[in-house]
This record gives C-alpha cells, structure tokens and sequence, in this order.
C-alpha cells in the first residue's frame, strides 16, 4: 500500500510541476535595448515605419541597436514583453544598466505608428 502512495504522490509533484511551468514560463518576448556606452537621454523607438528593416532577433528576443541619436524606426509592430537594457561598448561587451538609470516604458499611438519612448541616466 505505500508504495502506491509513493507512486501518487510521485506523479501528482510532477504534474504540478508541469502545469507551473506553463504558467510561469513568459509568453512574450524578451525586448533588449542596446544603448551607446555612458548614454544618457530619451531612447525613443518608432514601429511600423515601413522603410525601415525589422529589428533582429536572438532566440525569442528582439534587438534593438539604438543610435547615439536615441532614435530608432523599425518596420516591426510594437509587441509586449518585458524589456532590458544594456550599454555596449566600442568591444561589443554588454554591460546591464541599473534600475536607478533605467526609467521605464511608456507607448503611444497614432493612426500610422506606434512610439515607445523610455530614459536612460540618473535623474537627481
């Protein structure tokens, strides 16, 4: 008789397990911003600009390669998800930058395109 409850209790974790990692596993993508080493400013990504390419993806992440201008235009749709943000050296090494400096995501939207604009740097 334990032994059977053993058996259930053993496949009873495992599909509990199963069913929270499809509920804890992130559905959208991951957006990782990749701003000029010491940026500071408003980064601000327009989507749905047709003459412009879609951004490049690694995994299930879209890159977004911002320009020492802070502006950005890609051809892609504005998706959710939640976002990181990096400042990239002339090496191409990718350093984190901190909560304190990262400001958030705030989109709006027209008749033709969508904008998401965020700031980067201390604000004291």
């Amino acid at each position: 008789m334990k032994k059977y409850v053993f058996v259930a209790a053993a496949i009873t974790c495992l599909v509990m397990g199963f069913f929270f990692l499809v509920a804890t596993t992130n559905k959208y993508p991951l957006h990782i911003y990749l701003v000029p080493e010491n940026f500071v400013g408003e980064v601000e990504v327009t989507f749905e600009q047709t003459a412009f390419p879609p951004l490049p993806k690694e995994r299930n992440s879209y890159i977004y390669n911002i320009p020492a201008s802070g502006k950005l235009k890609t051809s892609n749709k504005m998706e959710s998800g939640p976002v990181e943000v990096y400042y990239v050296d002339n090496q191409g090494q990718r350093k984190k930058v901190s909560h304190e400096e990262f400001h958030g995501v705030s989109s709006h939207g027209g008749d033709r395109e969508t904008t998401a604009t965020t700031f980067i740097g201390k604000i004291e």
